[in-house]
């Protein structure tokens, strides 16, 4: 299977996925599984790279210093982050 084996009209798209999901169900769960794992292998990275962003953000959010960031701008002054040095 390549990412385009068939175009089909708007109005036939459902019976063709319909046709194709019949014939992929009718295969080995584990090759299944394998070739999907093999195909997205080169954009897994891009999972742990969010997950570190998502990690540093929460990190930086939970501190004082982020904090301080807030109550400045809520307060309308400026923040004081050399106090976090």
């Amino acid at each position: 299977m390549g990412l385009i084996n068939k175009v089909v009209a708007p109005e036939e798209l459902d019976d063709e996925v319909a046709k194709w999901s019949a014939e992929i169900n009718q295969m080995s769960p584990s090759a299944i599984a394998i070739a999907k794992r093999s195909f997205n292998a080169d954009s897994e990275n891009i999972r742990g790279i969010g997950f570190l962003g998502i990690q540093a953000l929460k990190h930086y959010y939970m501190s004082d210093e982020s904090k301080e960031g807030v109550k400045a701008f809520n307060e309308r002054r400026k923040p004081d982050f050399k106090q976090f040095v």
